[in-house]
């Protein structure tokens, strides 16, 4: 008797596995992107295996976890090559998994559950919705071989002689709505612009939505260029005789309004955003020091993050594309040594080396840390409005402000917007990871100051 009720004791004992095994649903919004995920956890010849599925987006089928732990009320594994992790714990009845998935320093809440749920997108309030009061012409702009997908919008009254803002995005292939983070504030620019009797040509970058030919292979030469093309576009349309041609460019898409607008009679004023005031250097060296202090980093990891592109930007500045690799390499194997624990436990040397110098090695990072913006500002005889938001951590506006302060010889207004972040979001936490957290896409007062500054003119 005694031998039997051991027995029991010891099943019951035993971690009940197979309850976690079947198909496991979670949704969630991490940066502004809703994501619904389906996880599967099989047994294979005694060893348990999770297969992870995107269910909303297809930007990956069905992909095999690593380094899968399953314990009698806990579950984890790791996806190695994109930096994520789960850690979570399952409840008795097998009925959901609660945990935190952590990618690259970002952790957040993630709960599956055994039944799929509806997707619920991040809640936008001033993206337009229902009949647009305004007009919105699909259009196709040339540039050499290069065909450019861009929407137009005009107001209703007085299209024929109002302004019209060419919008200009930052760094990365975006869309004519600028989309990041789940907002798209070229979307609620273009709207609010036409809605104020203002009209607005925004256009899809290199080989994105509609454009053709390949981000990867432009220099900031190449994207000016386009903003040209967009000028050259309305300058030589009769239609646009009698409007007036502004440039809005936004962090690095500034930089691109510059350099288009330099020596070029059709460009008639120049919006500045969240935009470059020093050098590319300069604001990537500061940028570099404050996202990570900003994110929770020590002072010792946003130091070395900052020298660390410091000197890496120094070597591409002196240095050709084929007498880059071995300074860089050298540079690249003193810091990783020099690199707080924290730094080494997620990446490893020759990950850190690979990603640097495909990044950096490039004629568009040449261009970028070698851009001054006094060389082009300087020779301005246009109006320039200059908006920096108060908590930019990626374009510090103190730096910025000083910089536009000391390069403009022409008519220029500067406004610091106070509680404003990079995308000019009235922001709490003030880092990158909470642009997508806020509802607010941009600012209706920047937008003010826009429409009155255009009108004034």
């Amino acid at each position: 008797m005694k031998i039997k009720l051991a027995l029991i004791m010891l099943l019951w004992a035993l971690p009940n596995f197979a309850q976690l095994d079947g198909l496991w649903y979670t949704n969630f919004t991490v940066f502004g992107n809703a994501n619904s995920i389906q996880l599967e956890v099989l047994d294979t010849l005694g060893e348990r295996q999770c297969l992870l599925t995107d269910m909303h987006t297809n930007a990956y089928q069905t992909v095999k976890m690593e380094q899968v732990l399953v314990s009698d009320s806990s579950i984890s594994f790791a996806w190695k090559q994109i930096n994520l992790v789960f850690k979570g714990n399952y409840d008795a009845l097998g009925d959901s998994i609660s945990g935190t998935m952590l990618q690259s320093g970002t952790s957040w809440p993630v709960n599956f559950v055994r039944e799929k749920r509806a997707l619920i997108p991040p809640y936008r309030p001033q993206e337009p919705t229902g009949e647009i009061t305004y007009s919105a012409e699909e259009i196709t702009i040339k540039n050499g071989d290069i065909q450019l997908g861009a929407t137009l919008t005009l107001p209703q009254i007085g299209a024929e002689n109002c302004p019209i803002v060419v919008l200009a995005s930052g760094s990365g292939p975006q869309d004519r709505n600028s989309e990041l983070a789940g907002h798209k504030p070229f979307l609620v620019i273009a709207d609010y612009l036409a809605k104020n009797g203002i009209g607005c040509l925004r256009f899809d970058d290199r080989g994105t939505g509609s454009s053709t030919g390949v981000y990867a292979q432009a220099d900031l030469k190449d994207f000016a260029s386009d903003v040209r093309a967009c000028v050259s576009y309305l300058s030589s349309n009769a239609r646009f005789d009698n409007n007036k041609i502004g440039l809005a460019g936004h962090s690095e898409g500034g930089m691109h309004v510059l350099m288009a607008a330099k020596r070029n009679k059709n460009v008639n004023f120049i919006i500045q955003l969240a935009s470059v005031g020093t050098s590319g250097r300069d604001v990537l060296v500061e940028q570099q020091y404050l996202i990570p202090l900003k994110s929770g980093e020590s002072e010792e990891q946003a130091k070395w993050n900052s020298e660390t592109y410091a000197g890496i930007a120094d070597i591409i500045l002196r240095t050709s594309a084929t007498t880059a690799i071995e300074p860089l390499n050298l540079f690249l194997d003193k810091h990783y040594d020099l690199a707080p624990a924290s730094f080494k436990e997620t990446t490893n040397l020759l990950v850190f080396k690979m990603n640097t110098i495909l990044l950096f090695n490039t004629d568009w990072a040449r261009q970028f840390l070698a851009f001054t913006t006094a060389d082009y500002l300087a020779n301005l005889r246009v109006p320039v409005l200059i908006l920096q938001g108060g908590e930019d951590i990626q374009v510090p506006p103190i730096s910025a402000t000083n910089g536009f302060q000391k390069s403009a010889k022409t008519n220029h207004t500067m406004h610091v917007l106070d509680g404003l972040n990079h995308l000019f979001q009235r922001c709490t936490v003030c880092d990158v990871m909470e642009y997508g957290n806020l509802e607010e896409t941009f600012s209706e007062r920047a937008l003010q100051i826009m429409i009155e500054w255009i009108l004034s003119l």
